[in-house]
């Protein structure tokens, strides 16, 4: 087992079509088969007590139950045959019934994987491995280490080649809108799909960047100005880091500003509520004109006490069973990649389009969730590991 420190969290929804299964390398007939599945443990080995259950299955009428028998690294594993530097998919759906971190170990590869299984409920656990060889194998542990009588069960195993990694693009999504105001507009699209998943979508305002999101289906444009025209159109994204091509793209002209007073040119831009006067055209300070989409545009430094940014979809969703944790390493892939973190806007994105406060803020505190989540799970590793050290060390002075 290499890397014990390394936790892989990839557990993004993925699609699956009938031609995956033509590539199907899961192929012994047991209770954890897809196509063939029958009441047999054929295929897997290793020092967990291993059974086929029929009280207790995700698909089909069994799985697979693995027991630890003692207090140790009991584990179950299925090997398969692979092509060097070819890159394969693994999907497992477990359960646990173990509360000392059970693990799917992707072994074999040019880098190993760990995944948690962390729910008491049938949940689909997933990863992409690239093989160094001519094997890789499919490792599940009841605990790290277990305890007598912990539980896991497995069912629904996939393992499919990628046939050279995922550069596969997302589809188009298809867009609409809803609900104009002043200010405002409400987008919703459908239809995007993948060859692994879809893990965010990028939304573009007359063709600059709007914002970066997560794989949600909605979202609201603030701050538009009043009986002006916008373009909208949208962009899928996988965990590659491919996008898809552009979707439709759609008109939307903001509803007509309320005014009675005058700006000097004719226009009726000032109205006034309980003493309250409001300006409903743009402002410029400092300079002559207002970028379009914006209604103030200053040259120049400003100076206050407090900035007020109002936000929805505060990403607290990275605490929320089935959040997709990128690991270290699929990290580190994309910063090699493309230069910087995911999800955040590139260099080139900000000197061109500049940040927007509220977004940039959200965006970074995504980043500090998922740092959290990463110092959590690595320091219960290490924990258990130095339980597991001190035990046997006071087992070796005792004897």
């Amino acid at each position: 087992m290499k890397n014990p420190f390394s936790l892989v969290l990839f557990m993004a929804t993925l699609l699956t079509c009938p031609a995956t299964y033509a590539q199907e390398l899961h192929t012994h007939s047991n209770a954890a088969s897809i196509n063939n599945e029958s009441n047999s443990t054929t295929g897997w080995g290793g020092s967990a007590t291993i059974t086929a259950v029929n009280n207790e299955f995700y698909s089909g009428s069994y799985s697979l139950k693995l027991e630890a028998p003692s207090d140790s690294w009991n584990y179950r594993g299925y090997g398969y045959s692979t092509t060097p530097n070819e890159q394969y998919l693994v999907k497992v759906y477990a359960k646990s019934v173990s509360s000392n971190n059970p693990r799917i170990y992707l072994t074999g590869a040019v880098q190993n994987q760990t995944i948690s299984i962390t729910s008491t409920n049938w949940t689909e656990y997933s990863g992409i491995v690239e093989a160094s060889g001519s094997s890789m194998n499919v490792n599940v542990y009841t605990g790290t280490p277990a305890i007598t009588g912990d539980v896991v069960y497995i069912d629904h195993v996939s393992i499919t080649p990628l046939n050279g990694g995922d550069t596969q693009a997302p589809s188009s999504p298809t867009l609409s809108s809803s609900s104009p105001t002043e200010n405002t507009v409400d987008l919703s699209w459908s239809g995007a799909t993948d060859n692994v998943g879809v893990t965010g979508y990028k939304v573009f305002k007359d063709n600059a960047l709007e914002a970066t999101l997560g794989n949600v289906t909605n979202y609201q444009v603030t701050g538009l100005s009043a009986s002006t025209t916008y373009q909208f159109k949208l962009r899928a994204l996988d965990a590659a880091g491919n996008e898809s091509v552009d979707s439709n793209s759609i008109s939307i002209t903001t509803d007509a500003g309320s005014g009675n007073g005058n700006n000097g040119g004719g226009g009726s831009v000032w109205s006034e509520n309980n003493a309250v006067a409001s300006y409903a055209g743009e402002v410029a300070i400092g300079r002559s004109t207002v970028p379009s989409g914006y209604q103030m545009a200053v040259e120049g430094k400003i100076r206050t006490r407090e900035v007020r940014v109002d936000q929805e979809n505060w990403p607290d969703y990275v605490f929320k069973d089935g959040y997709d944790l990128l690991s270290i390493e699929e990290i580190q892939k994309h910063i090699n990649e493309k230069g910087h973190l995911p999800n955040i806007p590139s260099a080139t994105e900000i000197n061109q389009n500049g940040i927007e406060l509220g977004e940039m803020d959200r965006l970074l505190v995504r980043k500090i969730e998922e740092l959290t989540l990463h110092i959590i799970q690595q320091d219960r590793q290490i924990k258990k590991l130095f339980q597991y050290i001190e035990n046997n060390q006071i087992d070796k002075n005792q004897k």
